[in-house]
């Protein structure tokens, strides 16, 4: 082997160990923890939004904006625009509402503001302004800019069902925004503004009707202003007409409307109507029988008007005494119909001295009523008043959005699906709706298509159910 062919001899390579330092971990760490710092500050503190007002009013940075007396932001800037025409404010909306930010949305500054009627932002007084939000539609498109108002708007939360008229008079006389309008001294409406007719001829007046009376306002329905006082001098002294403290002092509207044959058709939207200066006699005495609906049931349902009923009998073996017991019926095409216990003698009442008295009538209840299922009955009986048809009862299926109707004059209780719960033939009413024994009898209406679908009934211990309506036939 020759000294060329000799094998090479191996020779060893050093690599170094490569190792993550631990002096490198604490920086990373750091950074991110700071970037994360940053973007949880950013997410967390809403979004700016900027409003363009005529006049500050005095407000300032610092000062709340508030929906609903709520507050949901704080303004951040209070400047002058480029043109020192109007004033910039500009505001951080918290994270949570920004969803007010919309288009459609309303901003202005509330102030103490003296009227006849009264005092607005009376709470800003002694306290600081504050920038009020009313956000436009759900679902709308986000906006950061917004040109505010310079008043309150006239009207909040209004519907697209509500009805829309133009009042037509000579003069304007008491009329002014934010004027109620009254049916029988109760408020159906607003007058959103005033302003003269394009060619000057006439005043016209806008006015808002809610959703709920608008079937109260037909072609015969008859307008006048009921602003002010009228005194008339006679031999037996002076005789004054006032309508309501109200509209003396702010001015207004009053409606009435003719029985049904004299009354017309509905109106829509737009459609005119002449102001009178005062009520002709036979206005007022008219009584017609249009429905009155609820912004909680659909366009033209109509709520049902509950009778107030006290069942009274004679009971005891040595000493007798007189019980009774109260809750509400219904006075349908086929009679009376309410709670059971309400319908039919107690087992321990004296035999002949039970008696209904309900809507002023007193009627005799011997034995078992006509129908009863479920805890409901049903009393052949005819009361004077508008009966509800028995085209709009139905069954219920299952749990679903309702409303509880019981004193007419009060407002009725939103039953949510989430508070109710199926046990057989009825449901269950979760503790955390205030449903107490004034309830009793009271109508339960879906709020999907208006139509009875059960009875509230209150136990002895306080605990109420809607007993439901069997297949209506």
């Amino acid at each position: 082997m020759s000294a060329n062919d000799q094998p090479a001899v191996p020779t060893a390579r050093v690599r170094p160990e490569r190792r993550l330092s631990w002096m490198w971990i604490a920086p990373v760490v750091a950074v991110a923890l700071a970037a994360w710092l940053v973007v949880t500050s950013v997410r967390d503190r809403g979004v700016l939004v900027s409003v363009q007002l005529p006049d500050g009013h005095g407000l300032k940075v610092g000062d709340e904006v508030r929906y609903r007396g709520i507050t949901v932001g704080g303004v951040t800037a209070v400047t002058l625009d480029d043109e020192i025409a109007n004033v910039l404010v500009t505001m951080q909306l918290d994270r949570d509402a920004d969803r007010l930010a919309v288009v459609g949305s309303r901003f202005w500054v509330v102030r103490p503001r003296f009227r006849p009627t009264g005092v607005d932002g009376l709470e800003t007084i002694f306290g600081p302004r504050y920038l009020a939000v009313e956000p436009g539609p759900a679902g709308g498109k986000r906006q950061r800019f917004f040109v505010g108002l310079a008043e309150p708007p006239v009207l909040l939360n209004t519907d697209p069902d509500d009805l829309e008229i133009v009042l037509e008079a000579k003069r304007r006389g008491s009329l002014r925004p934010g004027a109620p309008v009254g049916y029988r001294q109760v408020r159906i409406g607003t007058v959103r503004s005033v302003a003269l007719a394009s060619d000057g001829g006439l005043v016209e007046a806008r006015v808002h009707i809610a959703k709920k009376y608008r079937e109260l306002i037909r072609r015969g329905s008859r307008f006048w202003d009921v602003g002010g006082i009228e005194a008339e001098l006679g031999l037996s002294g002076i005789s004054l007409d006032i309508d309501s403290i109200e509209e003396v002092i702010g001015g207004g509207v009053a409606v009435a409307t003719p029985e049904p044959e004299d009354a017309g058709p509905a109106v829509h939207t737009g459609a005119r109507f002449r102001l009178n200066e005062r009520a002709e006699d036979d206005w007022l005495e008219w009584r017609p029988t249009a429905p009155i609906g609820s912004d909680l049931l659909p366009p033209g349902a109509s709520l049902p008007q509950p009778l107030r009923a006290t069942l009274t009998w004679r009971q005891g073996l040595v000493f007798k005494g007189t019980r009774s017991h109260s809750g509400w019926l219904l006075m349908t095409e086929h009679g009376l119909v309410g709670p059971a216990d309400l319908l039919r003698p107690p087992d321990k009442a004296d035999d002949g001295t039970t008696s209904l008295e309900v809507s002023g009538q007193r009627l005799p209840v011997r034995g078992a009523p006509p129908w009863s299922d479920n805890g409901i009955a049903r009393l052949d009986a005819a009361i004077e008043t508008s009966p509800w048809p028995i085209a709009r009862m139905r069954r219920a299926r299952k749990p679903e959005d309702c409303i509880a109707i019981g004193d007419a004059g009060a407002a009725p209780m939103p039953l949510a699906t989430s508070r109710l719960s199926r046990d057989g033939a009825r449901w269950r009413l979760d503790s955390a709706v205030p449903i107490g024994p004034s309830w009793h009898g009271a109508s339960v209406i879906a709020r999907e298509d208006g139509k009875l679908v059960g009875i509230i009934l209150v136990n002895d211990d306080d605990e109420a159910e809607v007993a439901l309506l069997p297949a209506v036939e």
